[in-house]
């Protein structure tokens, strides 16, 4: 959270300096703070050090609480590489690291190139002084340049953290040069005073030029997705129609045996269906009753015949076919009105679930 805030401030700093021009420093005083530097001299390809130092010259009751602005060098002369705050061979520390709750920041190369930025903020108020920053530099041809610092504005807060706003104008400091070539001067300048500017611009909004798609027709467009009805239509009645009853079912009527087909013992001649004589006495050289062997009963085969008397039930012989096929018919009928039932009462509990349905619904 620390560190988040200390960025915020940061970019306070850079980006939202109140100065705005030069006399017109706004409700900002004229103050005394001091920039120094050295003038270093070296040889073409050479890294060189060079250190600055920050005198803020406040009144007695306020301390240093910001400072912001921006220092610019010849970019083809020498380029920037890092910057340092501490320097342990020359023993030097800069003053921002002094204190409780400082933020500082330092960009270059951010607008164009030999322009340096910087910001620095203390929450509480820095009293020490001094050593500022130390930047290294490498030169790339023969020539000097100087380092000027432009937009320069902080302010000082009292015991009860008020600030009070300074600035000063742009001025020449330090410098290095190549041997032969004549070393800066220093003081002020003669050019305007330019505060720091936001280094991202607010992008210009592009208005694309529309293509014609499909020939030049119209193309419908629509602002919801179609959803799907699932109401009953209007001329609904809510009316279950069932399908008609199965009131008959076609049977298939077996086709009855020859009437004069009989059956008889091996050798024995059967009498006609309705003589007395061949139903009271048997044939001769036949079994008596209660025997495997067959015997003439006098059971005719005849459509509605049950096919049973008692002289079979006594001689424990099976049905004849008619009896079988008179059962089964009598099965499928019972099975067919089961059905027709069935349907009816599944058809009533349907309409009464949808008259239920709708009173609900209603």
């Amino acid at each position: 959270m620390k560190r988040l805030l200390s960025i915020l401030l940061v970019i306070v700093l850079l980006f939202a300096v109140p100065i705005t021009s030069g006399e017109a420093a706004g409700n900002a005083e004229l103050g005394e703070l001091e920039i120094a530097s050295e003038k270093v001299q070296g040889n073409v390809g050479d890294l060189v050090k060079v250190n600055f130092y920050l005198y803020p010259n406040l009144p007695d009751d306020r301390k240093l609480d910001t400072v912001s602005g921006s220092m610019k060098f010849d970019p083809e002369f020498v380029t920037l590489g890092a910057i340092n705050l501490e320097d342990e061979e020359a023993n030097l520390t800069t003053f921002m690291k002094v204190g409780k709750r400082t933020v500082y920041d330092f960009q270059h190369n951010i607008i164009e190139p030999g322009v340096m930025r910087f910001a620095f903020m203390s929450v509480y108020g820095a009293e020490a002084e001094g050593f500022w920053f130390q930047a290294e530099f490498r030169i790339e041809k023969e020539g000097s340049t100087d380092f000027i610092f432009n937009g320069i504005s902080y302010s000082g807060i009292d015991g009860s953290y008020k600030g009070v706003s300074f600035y000063i104008e742009p001025k020449s400091v330090g410098g290095i040069y190549t041997e032969g070539e004549t070393p800066p001067e220093n003081g002020e300048v003669d050019e305007p005073f330019m505060p720091i500017e936001p280094a991202v611009k607010t992008p210009v909004p592009v208005t694309p030029t529309p293509k014609p798609s499909n020939s030049g027709h119209t193309v419908p467009i629509t602002s919801s997705l179609p959803t799907i009805n699932t109401e009953p239509a209007d001329d609904h009645t809510g009316v279950v129609t069932l399908p008609p009853a199965v009131t008959s079912i076609p049977l298939t009527t077996p086709v009855p045996p020859d009437s004069t087909e009989r059956t008889s013992a091996p050798g024995q001649t059967t009498d006609a269906p309705n003589d007395p004589a061949a139903k009271a006495e048997p044939a001769s050289g036949t079994q008596k009753p209660g025997t495997n062997g067959n015997e003439s009963t006098g059971i005719t085969d005849e459509p509605g015949n049950s096919g049973t008397s008692g002289d079979s039930a006594n001689t424990g012989k099976e049905p004849k076919n008619g009896t079988r096929e008179n059962k089964q018919n009598t099965l499928i009928v019972i099975g067919v009105i089961i059905g027709i039932v069935s349907v009816i009462g599944l058809g009533a509990l349907a309409i009464a679930m949808l008259v239920k349905r709708r009173k609900s619904e209603d």
